[in-house]
């Protein structure tokens, strides 16, 4: 399974109306319309779903970016 790839497309989910040429690992949560408490659950939910992993509070709150949110899985597979 291609990680990244796997990212981009929850990013695409939550966010549809945002342009592909706007996605950037290193886009910061403020940086994005519409990122508040309810995309951030969508987002980590839709990542443990699909990664089959599960994300502590610390780790959850540390998620700020499509680059954190990429580091997390990684160390969890």
């Amino acid at each position: 399974m291609d990680i990244e790839s796997e990212i981009k497309k929850i990013f695409f989910e939550v966010f549809p109306t945002m342009p592909h040429h706007k996605f950037s690992w290193d886009k910061k949560q403020k940086d994005y319309d519409g990122w508040d408490s309810f995309a951030h659950l969508h987002l980590l939910t839709l990542a443990e779903e699909k990664f089959n992993i599960k994300l502590d509070v610390e780790e959850s709150t540390s998620i700020d970016s499509a680059g954190k949110l990429l580091e997390c899985i990684r160390s969890h597979t």
